[in-house]
Parts: structure tokens; sequence; C-alpha cells
């Protein structure tokens, strides 16, 4: 009876330290959650824009993003932005997350909205300005790979400009790609240090074709004309962001259409400070 007693203790004592044991794995392997862009009514930053234009002269402005409202629809959140800045002195990403909603699905952050281009840079004036609709383009992917294809999205139009008192048509053709790019332990935006950031990229790739008198003329040829590289810093948001814009047109042998110049400009947004809500 003592033996029994005494295995019975011994086999207690095994198991409690194997309970305790699994205990200490359970709360080691306890994922973390990330929130690289929270999401919260009010939550706002402030961004240092910098515009570089193509001869080199630079302009620089100061810009607020902030959440200003939030609607359910159908179980799902989506998030409007505004910027207390002209649409003059709006960066490019800040500009056009103002002009769309946000939502959050299983760690993705998802953008709704309008890319909106002068038609003026695109060589075609007297006209309304070029408006692309950006359908579920998924900004970053917590979950994914670095060089993973995130969402891609094709469509095209047409718009008939006057041109000499003649309404020709131009087709638009566009692919709106966005990729996950690097992961860092860190990363400097605006003299701060701000730790586990992920990065991803926004592609989109215009071609340009007009009609003139029923015979299609190459005007842009397919190429990345907007590139987009984004940084978001864990439970604050976009810390960082570089758009570089490139029109290479190609010469139009018309004589009565003078040609259109190429057209360059690059934009950064760095952090200056943040309010978040958790």
């Amino acid at each position: 009876m003592k033996k029994l007693n005494l295995l019975f203790l011994a086999f207690s004592i095994l198991l409690t330290a194997s309970c305790s044991s699994d205990d200490s794995n359970s709360d080691e392997n306890e994922e973390t959650t990330s929130n690289y862009f929270p999401l919260t009514v009010s939550n706002s930053w402030t961004y240092n824009n910098e515009f570089v234009y193509e001869d080199g002269n630079t302009t620089n402005t100061q810009e607020t993003l902030s959440i200003s409202s939030l609607i359910e629809e159908q179980g799902v959140s989506y998030y409007s932005l505004n910027s207390d800045a002209s649409i003059e002195d709006q960066g490019f990403v800040t500009g056009l997350l103002a002009n769309g909603q946000l939502t959050v699905a299983d760690n993705q952050l998802i953008y709704n909205g309008e890319l909106e281009l002068d038609a003026t840079n695109l060589g075609i004036v007297d006209t309304e300005n070029i408006v692309i609709p950006l359908i579920n383009i998924i900004i970053f992917d917590a979950d994914a790979n670095v060089g993973d294809e995130l969402s891609e999205n094709e469509d095209s139009f047409t718009q008939s400009v006057d041109i000499q008192g003649v309404d020709i048509p131009f087709t638009f053709d566009y692919t709106i790609t966005s990729t996950q790019n690097s992961f860092y332990e860190s990363y400097t935006a605006g003299e701060q240090i701000f730790e586990d950031v992920i990065s991803s990229n926004i592609a989109v790739n215009i071609e340009i074709n007009a009609s003139f008198f029923g015979v299609d003329i190459p005007v842009l040829e397919p190429q990345d004309a907007v590139q987009i590289t984004n940084y978001y810093a864990n439970n604050v948001g976009m810390i960082y962001s570089e758009t570089a814009i490139n029109y290479n047109f190609e010469e139009i042998n018309i004589p009565t259409v003078s040609s259109i110049p190429d057209y360059q400009f690059d934009i950064t947004q760095e952090i200056d400070s943040y309010t978040i809500t958790e």
C-alpha cells in the first residue's frame, strides 16, 4: 500500500509539472495581433509633403489626414478619411485616401475610391480630369510574403477630346497592381524610429491610343506611369510614402497635332506627428 501511495504521489507531481509546462508553452505561442493602420474615428496623421518637379524645383506643404466617419454595410465597416489641405497641397497617397474608403479583412487593408489624373499632364487640354475607379485594391496584407501580388484590376474607357474642332476619341487601358514589399524590424521616418514596419507597392500601368480619322495612333505606350511605395508601422499607420509619376509620350506624326512633352513628378510624404486611439 505504501508503494502504491508513493507511485501515486510521483505520478501526480509529474502530471502537475507537465501541465505547468504546457501552460507556459501556450502563453509563449499566443499570436500577437498587428495593426498597421489603426482605424478609429478621430485618429489622425500629420505629414510633411515634398513635391519635386522635372525642372528640379520643389514645393513643401504640411497636411493632416484624419478618419472622419464610419458606416456599416452588411456587417462590414467602411472608414472615410479627410484631409485638411487643399487639393493642390495634398500628397498623392493622402489625397487618394481622402477620396475613398478603407476597410480591413483578414489582416488586409482594402481601398475603394477613385484615382484622378490631371488631363493636362497627359497632353489633353480643355477637358475633364481622367478618373480611374479603384475597386477593392488591397493596399497591404500583413500575412503575405515579400513579392506576393495582392490585387490586380484592369479596365479601359474612351473619352472624346475636342482637337481643333474635331472630337478625337482617346482610349485608356489601365492595370492597377498591388504587391507586398519588405518587412522591417525598424524604420526611420520623420526623425523617429518605428518598430515592426511593412511596406507595399502600387503600380498603375497606362496605355493611351487615339483614333485620328479612323486611324489608331499610339499616344502613350504601356508603362508604369504611377508607382507608389508606402511604409506602415505597427499601431501607428502610414509613416512614409513615395510616389513617382512618369509619362513618356510617343511622337504623333500628324502635322496639325502638337507633340506632347514627357512629364515627371515625384512626391514624398513623411510622418510628422500622429494621434492614435486604440
